[in-house]
């Protein structure tokens, strides 16, 4: 390897450190196998818009009016911390269909606190504890990478035989700028009732 090459690998891997500091949504490990994750998650706020477009599209078009939310499109002019992971998650089982995207508020924060967007088309929602099984995967945003590893968990959890309930989350945690061999994204499929494992 080229000595420029490394130190711009490691330039690059030092730049990405301080983005780990951001609170992301906790949960508690029930179990594993191999690479899946069997999690619960508690009760949390997300902003959400709902967007109309392709699957490739539709985190750049909901990022805009939820990033102007967080600093400072709201009720009180409030700056509001960023947190991980921005979610995408399809409303209707179509290419090209209506997908929600969402920032996770941080968890100071309750639906009575929260300040109220002065776009309307941000809502903010409170979600209640739910059980997920979770792959995480590094690399591009693209669909087909996404495909790939999206059979990975359904074909894992078809084996631990646990029940899908509703569509996938798609979970992404780094910044666009971040090179695509160093993004984090997870996919999470809830399950109907929590699992005996």
């Amino acid at each position: 390897m080229r000595t420029g090459s490394l130190t711009l690998i490691i330039l690059l891997c030092g730049l990405s450190a301080p983005l780990k500091a951001i609170e992301t949504l906790p949960y508690q490990v029930l179990a594993t196998q191999g690479a899946i994750e069997i999690r619960r998650y508690g009760p949390h706020l997300l902003a959400t818009v709902q967007v109309a477009a392709d699957f490739d599209d539709a985190g750049s078009q909901g990022f805009r009016p939820l990033f102007n939310y967080i600093s400072g499109d709201n009720a009180g002019a409030e700056k509001i911390a960023m947190t991980a992971p921005v979610l995408q998650q399809a409303d209707a089982p179509s290419e090209d269909g209506q997908w929600s995207v969402s920032f996770v508020l941080p968890g100071v924060l309750d639906q009575q606190s929260a300040p109220a967007p002065q776009n309307d088309a941000v809502q903010i929602n409170q979600q209640s504890g739910f059980v997920v099984a979770a792959l995480a995967y590094r690399g591009s945003w693209s669909r087909k990478n996404y495909a790939q590893h999206e059979e990975l968990l359904l074909a894992g959890i078809k084996q631990m035989a646990l029940s899908p309930c509703g569509a996938p989350l798609w979970a992404r945690f780094d910044p666009p700028f971040m090179p695509w061999f160093l993004r984090k994204n997870e996919i999470l499929v809830p399950l109907c009732s929590k699992p005996e494992l």
